[in-house]
């Protein structure tokens, strides 16, 4: 048995005596010194990025394997590190050499008053060996691996593409021949979840007038067409083309769009011969916008708003329409959103708190019915709404695959409850 423990070390030595990089002993003395902790050629492993920074508000762990090292060599071996008195340092430095060992860098830390320096040591036991190097010649210096720290945060934690049914955020490419319309604030087609979609924006302000941040209207467009290569702000509908109506103001100091501007948008999408439309946005009822809304289903517009974020029994416009598909947000505990308003004129439930949207910083957690909305659109697109069908048959049609929550039935909460997807 100790004969075979012998020949698989002796293996695995062999493999491991790849060509080393070049070293590159930096003395911090040497007004060349670049004060980095890696001035030599070495990898990080598993591909660790130092200044990488997922955002704030991260919520799932990381799926770790185990620690990670910094590493030199084809089979990655990890780096030694020694740290002790300066005046054993000439000590701890012969014997590892003697064992074979390869000064990479040291520096001062005058502060802490030690001596830091990292080695380059081959070899299966190559700590153990290092250990009982140094516990002799230098035994107040101490050694270990060149560990890795992860910053204590964690991935996005995506829920609404599994809540409906999706297998991931992006997972149900659409055509590019079917088209969406989207009447918000200005939308930043810049962003990495947008570069890779078709956007056709046009604002519709006035001279002189504010347009407000990008913010909403960007996480709303990349809801419904994102194309994230990093996977968590993917849409729901990508592949679509999204005309971008940019109606909203910062006139008033709060944004906000006129009813001329929102009539004025509906036209001008129409135009482009976009039949389905989302609308995240809120306010009262008004004969003039009631009656631009008709018209607009008259000529085949199917239209999907937010039901507002007022939080109490409300039915505002344009999500009370008739005509209009009225959309509440729901919590991945299937709770309705506290601040989503309610009645009779909800007609179906979707994702929209704490969801991980863009931002102009990458993305960051939002909540309110306007994130509902458009991933209703998004299956809305899926089911063909705006080639032809009906806003009754693509009510229809969301009805039949919807899951029920609250009471039994239709409710003024939840409508015909959750949507559901699928490619």
């Amino acid at each position: 048995m100790l004969r075979a423990l012998q020949i698989v070390v002796a293996l695995v030595v062999v493999l491991m005596q790849a060509p080393a990089a070049v070293a590159q002993i930096t003395d911090p003395s040497d007004p060349n010194y670049p004060g980095t902790i890696c001035s030599i050629q070495c990898d990080f492993a598993n591909g660790y990025d130092p200044h990488h920074d997922d955002g704030p508000n991260m919520e799932e762990p990381n799926r770790n394997p185990g620690p990670r090292f910094v590493t030199r060599g084809f089979f990655g071996r990890p780096e030694l590190i020694i740290s002790g008195p300066v005046s054993e340092f000439p000590a701890a430095r012969a014997a590892l050499e003697a064992i074979g060992a390869q000064l990479l860098r040291y520096r001062n830390l005058p502060i802490l008053g030690v001596r830091f320096a990292v080695f380059d040591l081959r070899g299966a036991d190559h700590l153990a060996r290092a250990e009982l190097a140094l516990l002799d010649a230098a035994p107040n210096t101490v050694i270990g691996l060149h560990h890795i720290y992860d910053l204590a945060q964690a991935r996005p934690r995506i829920y609404a593409a599994e809540m409906i049914g999706d297998a991931a955020p992006g997972a149900c490419p659409l055509g590019r021949n079917l088209a969406i319309g989207l009447i918000d604030g200005p939308v930043d087609a810049s962003h990495p979840a947008l570069a890779g979609a078709t956007v056709v924006s046009r604002d519709f302000l006035q001279d002189g007038e504010r347009p407000p941040s990008g913010t909403h209207g960007t996480a709303v467009a990349a809801l419904l067409v994102g194309q994230d290569p990093e996977g968590a702000l993917g849409g729901f509908a990508p592949g679509a083309r999204l005309y971008a109506a940019s109606a909203f103001t910062n006139g008033s100091g709060d944004p906000g769009a006129d009813v001329e501007r929102i009539a004025t948008a509906i036209e001008w999408l129409l135009q482009q011969d976009v039949r389905l439309i989302n609308m995240s946005f809120a306010g009262p009822a008004n004969p003039v916008l009631e009656a631009v809304l008709s018209s607009a289903e008259d000529r085949g517009a199917i239209m999907v708003a937010a039901a507002g974020n007022d939080g109490r029994e409300r039915a505002v416009y344009p999500a009370a329409h008739a005509d209009v598909i009225a959309v509440t947000a729901v919590d991945a505990a299937f709770r309705r959103y506290r601040a989503a308003n309610f009645g009779t004129h909800i007609e179906f439930a979707a994702p929209g708190v704490d969801l991980y949207v863009a931002t102009r910083r990458g993305g960051n957690y939002a909540s309110g019915t306007s994130y509902a909305a458009p991933i209703v659109t998004a299956l809305a697109a899926r089911l063909g709404a705006g080639g032809g069908l009906s806003v009754e048959r693509v009510r229809e049609l969301l009805r039949g695959s919807a899951v029920d929550l609250g009471p039994d039935g239709f409710d003024a909460e939840f409508g015909w409850g959750l949507v559901r997807g699928g490619c």
